[in-house]
């Protein structure tokens, strides 16, 4: 499968490119930047993306955009597939010069999925002016915020991923230093410098990003609840709500909504690549 800034040289008179990429958790994409914007939306997963010195947390109702030429980096925080639509900026539409994430209204979702399907437009300028609507409702959707997981500090990202795989650990932080090789004072001021968070927060929000991938199965929500080491399913329940803003069965009814988009856009991905063939 050709690379994003391969298909930009082969494709540079279009107004957008279309990319779908799969991510397994814990992928890095490294550093690198492209000569046209970059529009990220995760149909599944998390990303922890980092432009300069910011980071953010992208899950599935989130999109971020990069501006052209903007040096940028995405962590799997899960299994992950997100779509990517790279956009010209030596055509008509004018994008911002500065990156942001937003939330990804119903709207939103629907016209980058048009992108996707057969149903988009031949006519150049009819493509130009949904790309325009795009454009604006992006500048006018609220903006949204997940506190970041992955550390840079070695000794913090060995916590990290041992709590990936046993979220209900219960181990302190004065435990977890005894494992690492640091103390407990050494590895709060980490977290502190890091995230501006206590390790009882952090590991919180580390469970809580990890339900979301449980709530895609069948699993009822006490057991979700369990296996991330609450006390009960109430105390998650109110978590969930505090960082995500709905109560997981709320955000389990958006999910299934979010896997016929998938399915859609996997039929479109298959269609693709049998027509290339």
């Amino acid at each position: 499968m050709m690379q994003a800034n391969e298909l930009i040289v082969q494709y540079a008179d279009k107004q957008l490119i279309t990319k779908v990429i799969d991510m397994p958790a814990g992928y890095l994409d490294d550093s690198h930047a492209h000569s046209w914007h970059q529009i990220i939306f995760p149909l599944s997963g998390l990303l922890q993306s980092g432009i300069g010195s910011e980071s953010v947390i992208i899950p599935h109702n989130a999109l971020l955009y990069v501006p052209a030429h903007t040096v940028h980096r995405s962590v799997a925080v899960t299994e992950t597939k997100f779509l990517a639509l790279y956009l010209n900026p030596a055509r008509s539409v004018e994008y911002s010069h500065l990156p942001g994430t937003c939330l990804v209204t119903p709207f939103i979702k629907e016209l980058i999925l048009l992108f996707f399907s057969d149903g988009l437009p031949k006519n150049e300028e009819a493509v130009t002016h949904l790309l325009m609507v795009l454009r604006d409702q992006i500048a006018s959707a609220g903006s949204y915020h997940i506190p970041l997981l992955i550390p840079e500090d070695k000794r913090l990202l060995t916590i990290f991923t041992q709590l990936t795989y046993q979220p209900d650990s219960a181990m302190t932080l004065k435990e977890w230093g005894g494992k690492v090789g640091a103390s407990e004072r050494t590895l709060s001021r980490l977290l502190a410098k890091e995230f501006k968070q206590s390790f009882s927060l952090w590991r919180q929000n580390i469970r809580l990003v990890l339900s979301l991938k449980l709530l895609a199965s069948a699993l009822p929500v006490h057991q979700i609840a369990m296996k991330l080491g609450y006390a009960s399913d109430s105390a998650y329940i109110h978590a969930f709500k505090g960082l995500f803003g709905k109560t997981p069965n709320k955000y389990r009814q958006e999910s299934s909504e979010y896997g016929l988009m998938t399915e859609r856009v996997n039929i479109w991905q298959e269609t693709r690549e049998r027509e290339r063939n």
